[in-house]
């Protein structure tokens, strides 16, 4: 259970404050409710019930757990599906998963797909550049708030990972 000030994560509504738990009244019955203000969006109130069987809020990770899913921007891409529909599947698998691990692959596969297509002067296909609109500010909040360091600080060691792995594998 969780207390009122705790930070936590909520699925794809990223990072959240739990501001106020108290029974609420939805539809026939009346349920005690984690009442929540969004980090991402805050004029965003969010409900979750209060039911352990059926919680979604998932503690913040640590700083060493941070520290790993950074490194993820320091390997290659995972493979690039040419067809929109088999990326889409992959995508929609790596959020069901919640496996930050694999949402972090997906983002450093866009990344670099996107760093490859502004070399030759293209674009992302707009369902993977919606995509990463999506989720990229989402881990970058969370990554902010477990190392307590600014938002902009976040981009800016994602771009310096991907750029250095970038420069060290063109030199092999």
């Amino acid at each position: 259970m969780f207390s009122i000030g705790d930070i936590v994560f909520y699925n794809a509504h990223g990072v959240c404050s739990i501001e106020d738990i108290k029974e609420q009244k939805f539809g026939a019955e009346t349920k005690l409710y984690y009442i929540l203000r969004s980090h991402h969006t805050t004029s965003v109130k969010l409900y979750h019930p209060v039911d352990p069987e059926k919680c979604k809020l998932k503690k913040m990770m640590t700083a060493e757990r941070a520290d790993e899913l950074l490194r993820v921007f320091e390997e290659p891409a995972d493979e690039w599906y040419e067809r929109n529909t088999e990326r889409n599947q992959n995508y929609q698998k790596a959020l069901k998963s919640e496996n930050h691990k694999e949402i972090a692959k997906m983002v450093n596969t866009l990344l670099r797909r996107q760093q490859e297509l502004a070399f030759e002067e293209k674009k992302l296909p707009s369902q993977d550049a919606q995509m990463l609109q999506r989720v990229l500010p989402i881990l970058e909040e969370e990554l902010s708030i477990a190392l307590n360091i600014p938002h902009q600080e976040v981009a800016k060691l994602i771009e310096e990972k991907i750029e250095q792995s970038t420069v060290s594998l063109s030199q092999k």
